[in-house]
């Protein structure tokens, strides 16, 4: 079932909320790329796409508030979240010259950070829209225990990644 368009449109706070959070996510990769790409092309071509679909996204959302669209959100803002753990706690996968090493924590990756977090968040409560209590209530549990497990993540990667390689 899509969202219907007309009940969720250019004044809806979430959506805005999502925009912003969107190009914040955007800017914060952006500003990292020109930093790894010194390090090596890969790495700098990756943030460099992330920003752009970062950007693109918020204003593909905003023109077209879609039920489909709130999922490809979610889904790839939780990719871009299971790299940003895996870097800082496994290390870097397999590519590039500094394959394996842990990735240090810096002010740009928690702000894109928590910037896709929000967004994962508020794009799920649009998702709920149309649902029974009962279902809202499932959806809602799920989204609070991802989210502090995310929020837990960032603050032990906060407190101990620090040291690892670059940020």
């Amino acid at each position: 079932m899509d969202v219907d368009a007309r009940k969720i449109g250019r004044g809806e706070p979430l959506l805005y909320l999502v925009f912003a959070l969107s190009l914040l996510a955007a800017l914060s990769h952006l500003w990292a790329a020109a930093e790894h790409m010194k390090e090596w092309w890969g790495y700098g071509a990756f943030f460099l796409a992330s920003a752009v679909a970062q950007g693109a996204y918020a204003s593909g959302l905003m023109r077209w508030p879609r039920r489909s669209l709130f999922l490809a959100g979610i889904g790839g803002n939780l990719v871009i979240l299971a790299l940003y753990v895996l870097t800082r706690t496994v290390g870097i996968p397999v590519f590039g010259p500094h394959a394996g090493e842990i990735e240090g924590v810096g002010f740009a990756d928690l702000c894109a950070t928590a910037s896709e977090v929000g967004i994962v968040l508020a794009l799920g409560a649009l998702m709920m829209r149309g649902f029974s209590r009962e279902r809202k209530l499932q959806v809602a549990v799920v989204l609070a225990a991802a989210a502090l497990l995310v929020g837990h993540l960032i603050h032990l990667l906060a407190d101990g990644a620090a040291m690892g390689h670059g940020s």
